[in-house]
């Protein structure tokens, strides 16, 4: 007896599988009786009911409809330029299959998107990479861990991820009495078909602990497919776009971070089509709330260092500098010895320094380079020191290093942050080492090294705020490529690196416009935190006229207002004392949601800060003791009138906050400077 196929009840029999030389008449019905005999209609159709429900003719019109889905998918292939998977292919013909019994309702189906045809969105994925966008949630257990873990799974299930969202701590919806979330997104690429990619991620999500519980409940994962190449997809168990989407801040904030505000790009223009609002995914977040719902108690923007979350909106934070060299342009030599290091880390966290960061090669122009061994043995007797102290509890240490090796050994000592002022360009393996490590990753903007960096080509811009978000950007892909996150890594424009006097005070006042330009690549790059480290640099003392970079205190803390009142989420700064009351006086103008407003009256206009920036700094150089400014100014209806203030030397930070407060009310100002 030949062997049979049991399908749905049925015996079918198994017939020989037919080679490229098997005729095609193997697959023809066998021709009618030459002469048949007359049946009556009832007879017929009962007969032909009888055929029609035979193992055989079920087989045979399988593999018919086979055939015809392969002849499909062929075309389809072509025209998709090789972008679809055999096996979604496969599991099309058995839904067709399934199909054939008129008896069972039509299901759910793929709706084809713009210019998406019905075989590309359902069988789309395969032999062509696809752009998706997955979002990530969790709220139980070590929800940092969980996140890097369901990276590194994804990649080794075929997802390549380019790109990362924000970070965002948020409360918990529909089911409220539970653990807050963690919320973020990855951009990325793949062949998986979308089912496939679907059943991956369930298989990644139970690799991690998932289990079936609470509808919206506690999870230590959850993945979803929030975007998929350009399809709109709705099928029994994948809805894509994310059916919630439009209502969820937690899904869209990330979402939202993973576009450009230019519309330059084919893919992110499909993606927005997709939306239920006509301006796209930008619509659906603004009418949630946009930006302005950051930083409430809702959902707020997170760096996770240390052992805590850090929402860097919150305040202005404070790095003070311990520089272990003999050679640094400011204190070199003074802190070598372990006990001098351990005093003036002890001085600084006194003061108020939130992030304590330690150097042990110098970076000024034509500084010689030292190797990672020798910076080693400068840094690890001075960290393993500092380490120790319990002034440490609660303290951030970054280290400033260039080097893979460095970065590693100083990590597995207790650093919690890397600092590379080269941005991954002179030793570009401290990328992946730091996304193995897991810490926040600096980089910050420098054209050449410290060699070369202030030649004249190196000086070249044409605007130097785009140039610098530009050449910032390219630095923020090559560490995503690595694997470093979005979400830990801070960003420096570099103030003394590559750039003279008036570059440096265009960054200073433009971190807003670095901000907007990197945000047409990226938003969710345009939001991380900005570190300023203009702490006692040559610049300000070409301004003053101060030769010994110690003297340039004051001055330091004029350009830190003016970088906080523009962006600056961290100051990097010798004097941590001025530093601090530097960032406290910025949060005395700022309102909780970050912005800054002013009372002015009617009518008040504005003109260009710059002028008046270095007006401030110039006076300070000239009058060292105390010195008064007056302001002649005049508002929309040519009313003109004065307001002046005057100063003790080490006050300078009032009479600046001040200045800036009436530039940024709108005030048209113009400096008159006598000595008191």
């Amino acid at each position: 007896m030949r062997p049979q196929l049991r399908l749905r009840g049925l015996a079918i029999p198994i017939f020989p599988v037919p080679s490229a030389s098997t005729p095609r008449e193997f697959f023809r019905r066998p021709p009618p009786p030459p002469a048949p005999s007359p049946i009556h209609p009832a007879s017929a159709r009962r007969a032909g009911a009888a055929h029609r429900n035979s193992p055989l003719h079920i087989c045979l019109t399988m593999l018919r409809a086979k055939e015809t889905v392969r002849k499909m998918y062929s075309v389809a292939k072509n025209y998709c330029g090789g972008g679809l998977a055999a096996s979604d292919a496969l599991s099309a013909v058995s839904d067709l299959g399934r199909s054939l019994k008129p008896s069972r309702k039509a299901s759910r189906h793929v709706v084809p998107c713009r210019a998406r045809s019905f075989m590309q969105c359902s069988l789309g994925g395969g032999s062509a990479d696809q752009e998706i966008v997955i979002a990530l949630g969790s709220n139980v257990g070590d929800r940092i861990s969980t996140f890097d873990r369901a990276l590194r799974m994804m990649k080794n299930s075929g997802v390549n991820i380019t790109r990362h969202a924000c970070l965002y701590e948020t409360s918990p919806a529909y089911v409220t009495d539970q653990p807050r979330f963690l919320n973020s997104a990855v951009r990325g690429t793949t062949k998986l078909g979308p089912h496939e990619l679907l059943k991956k991620l369930k298989e990644i999500e139970k690799d991690i602990g998932r289990t079936d519980g609470i509808r919206y409940g506690p999870r230590p994962i959850d993945l979803d497919i929030l975007l998929y190449g350009k399809s709109h997809i709705s099928t029994e168990n994948l809805t894509v776009p994310h059916e919630r989407i439009h209502e969820r801040p937690f899904v869209l904030a990330p979402l939202v971070d993973l576009l450009g505000s230019s519309t330059d790009d084919n893919v992110e223009k499909s993606w927005h089509s997709l939306a239920k609002c006509t301006g796209g995914f930008f619509e659906s977040w603004d009418k949630l709330g946009g930006e302005s719902i950051i930083g409430t108690e809702g959902i707020k923007r997170v760096l996770p260092v240390g052992n805590r979350l850090l929402d860097w909106s919150e305040r202005t934070l404070v790095m003070g500098v311990l520089n272990l060299t003999p050679d640094s342009f400011s204190d070199g030599g003074k802190f070598q010895e372990v006990e001098a290091a351990i005093a003036q880390t002890k001085l600084l966290i006194s003061e108020g320094a939130d992030i304590i960061d330690i150097g042990a090669q110098s970076t000024r122009p034509f500084a010689r380079r030292l190797s990672a061994d020798e910076e080693l043995e400068r840094l690890v007797p001075v960290l393993d020191a500092i380490t120790g102290i319990p002034e440490m509890e609660g303290k951030l240490l970054s280290v400033d290093t260039f080097y893979a090796e460095v970065a590693a050994e100083a990590v597995k000592r207790g650093v919690h942050i890397v600092n590379d002022v080269s941005g991954g360009q002179i030793d570009p393996r401290i990328l992946e080492v730091v996304a193995e490590l897991g810490v926040p990753y600096v980089t910050m903007h420098m054209r050449g090294d410290p060699s070369t960096m202030q030649s004249e080509q190196n000086l070249l811009y044409g605007d130097v705020c785009k140039e610098v978000a530009s050449e910032l950007y390219k630095r923020v892909r090559q560490a995503e490529l690595s694997g470093i996150p979005l979400w830990r890594i801070v960003l420096d424009p570099g103030i003394g690196f590559s750039k003279n006097s008036k570059h440096n005070l265009e960054v200073i006042m433009g971190l807003e416009s670095i901000r907007t330009e990197i945000g047409k690549m990226s938003l969710g790059a345009s939001h991380v935190p900005i570190l300023l480290g203009p702490s006692r640099k040559r610049f300000l003392g070409e301004i003053c006229n101060r030769v010994n970079p110690t003297e340039r205190d004051a001055a330091t803390m004029v350009v830190a207002t003016a970088g906080i009142l523009n962006g600056a989420n961290i100051v990097r700064v010798h004097n941590v004392k001025y530093g601090v009351d530097t960032a406290k006086s910025f949060m005395d103008l700022q309102f909780p949601n970050g912005q800054l407003t002013y009372v002015t009256g009617d009518g008040i206009t504005a003109s260009g800060f710059l002028p008046l920036f270095g007006g401030l700094l110039q006076a300070h150089g000239k009058y060292p003791g105390e010195t008064r400014v007056s302001f002649s100014c005049k508002n929309k209806q040519g009313t003109k009138f004065t307001l002046m203030f005057q100063w003790p030397d080490k006050s300078l930070l009032f009479g600046v906050t001040q200045a800036l407060a009436w530039k940024r009310s709108g005030l048209m100002v113009r400096p008159t400077v006598d000595q008191a």
